[in-house]
């Protein structure tokens, strides 16, 4: 990844603690991609080897040593060019072992990116905001001016604090603020079906 998909940013850090995978980080917006690695692993170390189908169809291909993998199989070697340096037979145990390890890196690597966006969404950030220091001192200066009481329906005890806009979360001033009891809090952003 040359540049970020998501903001454009060319401050990429490519992360490399995968065996099979590198993650393309973006240092401005947090956004990453993971990819397969070009080769079959971080340290190759290959040999030539025979792919036999049956005992007139073979293919020469090849297999690292160090990791099992096999990743010319869609493309086989020439018989011409590569014939004398073939070294055994391809390891299909070693084979699909790698094909697993891979699968399961990949496996895990969605989760890890599901998990990371989930965490670094607004919605997320925001929850986790509510329960700061910050945000505590902002709501009980709203609620001190309301004198606790719902701005609502002025009847009830203010239990909560309601964002009138949501253009300066995270640096609210208090005109954006508003106190309200949790039924009205509750109707404002899930209104009844008799209201629609």
């Amino acid at each position: 990844m040359e540049e970020c998909k998501k903001c454009k940013s060319k401050n990429i850090k490519v992360i490399t603690d995968y065996d099979y995978h590198n993650i393309h980080e973006c240092q401005n917006c947090q956004f990453w991609v993971y990819q397969k690695l070009n080769d079959c692993c971080r340290d190759p170390f290959k040999i030539v080897v025979i792919d036999r189908k049956n005992d007139s169809l073979y293919f020469i291909r090849e297999q690292c040593l160090n990791c099992g993998g096999c990743i010319n199989k869609k493309k086989p070697l020439s018989s011409k060019k590569f014939s004398d340096l073939i070294k055994g037979e391809l390891n299909t145990e070693r084979d699909e072992k790698y094909k697993n390890f891979v699968f399961s890196e990949n496996k895990s690597l969605f989760k890890l990116k599901q998990e990371h966006y989930r965490y670094n969404t607004k919605y997320a950030k925001y929850h986790r905001y509510l329960e700061t220091k910050e945000w505590k001192t902002i709501r009980d200066k709203v609620l001190k001016r309301d004198d606790s009481l719902c701005k609502i329906c002025n009847v009830k005890k203010a239990d909560d604090v309601h964002h009138l806009t949501y253009e300066n979360v995270f640096n609210e001033k208090l005109e954006d603020l508003i106190s309200v009891c949790r039924k009205c809090h509750s109707e404002i952003h899930f209104p009844s079906s008799s209201d629609l």
